[in-house]
């Protein structure tokens, strides 16, 4: 792995700063006026400051509580750092068409973070939603067309 620089690792933990805090203005501040987020289960991605907005404020209302934390470095180099993180939160507000349960959540994440120049462009999340599912007590239900046969 590559060395992340003073001035990358700067910028990267401002903007987990901003969006622990719900600092939107500094979150948007933090990327390129072509930003993105692409969120594995979601069905499209977040493009442009507004879009990438719309996306936090979503998690903000689902979790008034999140916070976010990195927990390791998998891989870096001047345009990408992928880390292993861990959120947390409590459902507040609708997440993934689920109502508010109450429960707190503890949801492990891989994110890789896709600079240019001195901004972040995007994130590419992925995430299992089947821990936050189970974790909110809400129940899958797979129809039997798309079950595996016996």
């Amino acid at each position: 792995m590559a060395e992340i620089s003073p001035e990358r690792l700067a910028v990267l933990e401002d903007h987990l700063e901003a969006e622990s805090s719900h600092d939107m203005e500094r979150v948007l501040d933090g990327f390129t006026d072509d930003c993105f987020n692409d969120i594995a289960g979601f069905p499209e991605r977040f493009v442009g400051p507004e879009k990438v907005a719309e996306r936090y404020r979503l998690l903000w209302q689902a979790f008034p509580d999140f916070n976010v934390q990195i927990h390791r470095f998998l891989s870096a180099d001047e345009d990408c750092i992928v880390t292993e993180n861990q959120w947390t939160g409590t459902h507040r507000g609708s997440f993934f068409g689920i109502p508010p349960t109450g429960r707190r959540v503890r949801i492990r994440s891989l994110v890789a973070w896709h600079f240019r120049g001195d901004k972040i462009f995007g994130e590419t999340v992925f995430f299992d939603v089947g821990s936050i599912v189970n974790q909110l007590g809400a129940e899958i239900i797979i129809p039997p067309e798309l079950s595996p046969s016996e």
